[in-house]
């Protein structure tokens, strides 16, 4: 993930609490990140495309797990 454009997973005390919170709603971080990384790697383009297909495609390997 590029440095700097999610500041709460860019330190050390964001990227705890972050991990406190996924570990407390049973949510993996890696795949929180996966998801942010999606939506990251859309910034800047009028249109989202392929968005909701990365979204669908990390969550479904979620649930297969």
């Amino acid at each position: 993930m590029a440095r700097n454009v999610v500041v709460l997973l860019d330190n050390q005390e964001g990227r705890a609490l972050v991990k406190e919170v996924c570990k407390r709603d049973g949510i993996l971080f890696g795949e929180f990140q996966e998801l942010v990384q999606a939506e990251v790697e859309q910034t800047g383009k009028l249109r989202k495309k392929g968005l909701w297909d990365d979204f669908d495609d990390i969550l479904d390997r979620i649930q297969e797990e």
